[in-house]
């Protein structure tokens, strides 16, 4: 099931997407009771990111490469300004002159969980998105150990996420990534490739906070590349979809 966030005229409402149509639901998107008539067709409609303001977005640093001695990997937050949807644009800050895409697979979380066992993971997972996790490269080395945490990750529209969350997915640890910038594959990887599997990560993370229905956990990028004002950058999924932004210049 594809469960939709979107603008219909002036309203900012959830729905499924059946085909070329949105559909309405009854109960929350986190626990849909029921699918019912068909609202519109999906040209419709503006896609919107699929969480709200309200929702926290912890995502995982260095879970590719070789394995290690960590107990588990490290945490960062990209706060709600960064958060951007499927067809919107990525803003290339004008103080920067080396800025990445990093292709992800987001966790979106079905219900409040705090202390969750690695064996009771999966059960608090809604289902899963497609993240572009943007960095301004060159800013990485220039603010370590200047007690200016993670500057480079949270630059306005930093955080695409879409177009929507698939439920279904049979095994979220074995999903081919890929990025394209301009229609050219710019990485690739696979979820295979994970030192840290998905339900190490929701139990990770929900020992240091409380995650609440709509937290997206990215679960950290296989391969980098930069990206320029103008670009058309595609994060693709296997089994959920693609997320397409524009870069533009700031403003």
């Amino acid at each position: 099931m594809k469960i939709a966030r979107f603008m219909l005229g002036l309203e900012e409402t959830w729905g499924v997407i059946l085909e070329d149509s949105i559909h309405a639901i009854s109960g929350t998107p986190y626990e849909i009771k029921n699918v019912g008539d068909r609202i519109c067709s999906l040209s419709d409609i503006t896609l919107l990111a699929p969480l709200t303001s309200t929702n926290k977005v912890p995502a995982i640093a260095a879970n590719y490469g070789e394995k290690d001695d960590r107990d588990g990997p490290g945490i960062f937050m990209k706060q709600p300004g960064t958060y951007a949807p499927h067809q919107g644009n990525i803003v290339y800050p004008r103080s920067c002159k080396s800025v990445i895409h990093e292709a992800e697979v987001g966790v979106v979380i079905s219900k409040t969980a705090r202390h969750i066992s690695e064996s009771d993971a999966m059960d608090y997972v809604m289902g899963y998105t497609c993240v572009n996790d943007v960095s301004a490269k060159e800013t990485i080395e220039s603010d370590l150990g200047k007690g200016l945490s993670m500057r480079w990750k949270h630059f306005d529209t930093f955080c695409p996420i879409g177009p929507h969350i698939e439920t279904e997915i049979d095994d979220p640890g074995h999903l081919k990534i890929e990025c394209f910038v301009n229609g050219e594959l710019s990485a690739g990887g696979n979820t295979s490739e994970m030192i840290f599997g998905i339900p190490k990560l929701i139990s990770w993370v929900s020992e240091v906070m409380t995650l609440q229905p709509g937290d997206i956990i990215p679960t950290g990028c296989p391969e980098t590349a930069e990206i320029n004002i103008g670009d058309v950058v595609e994060v693709r999924i296997e089994g959920i979809g693609s997320l397409v932004n524009n870069v533009i210049e700031d403003y």
